[in-house]
C-alpha cells in the first residue's frame, strides 16, 4: 500500500537567517482509509490540527504584517525627518 498524506495546514516558518518563510505546507500521514479517503478518528484530528494551526497561522501573518506596516511608519517618520 502506498502512503498517503493529507494535507492539514499552511504554516510560516523562519529562515536561519531570520526571514519568514510563509505558506509551507503542513501534512500529517494517514494509516487507514475509507470511502472518503481517510478513517473518522483521523479525519477527527485533522480538523483539531487544522484549527490550531490556522490560528498559529494567523497570528504569525498578523505579526508578519504588524512589523511590516510598523517598518513603513517607520521609514515615513525617518523621510519626513521625524
Amino acid at each position: 500500500m502506498d502512503e498517503v498524506y493529507q494535507k492539514v495546514a499552511y504554516i510560516g516558518l523562519r529562515n536561519d537567517d531570520g526571514t519568514y518563510l510563509i505558506n509551507v505546507p503542513l501534512y500529517v500521514k494517514l494509516s487507514e482509509v475509507n470511502k472518503s479517503g481517510i478513517s473518522e478518528q483521523q479525519e477527527e484530528l485533522i480538523h483539531k490540527i487544522s484549527d490550531i494551526m490556522m490560528k498559529r497561522y494567523e497570528k504569525q501573518v498578523g505579526g508578519y504584517i504588524a512589523n511590516l506596516k510598523k517598518g513603513v511608519k517607520d521609514n515615513a517618520n525617518v523621510s519626513c525627518g521625524m
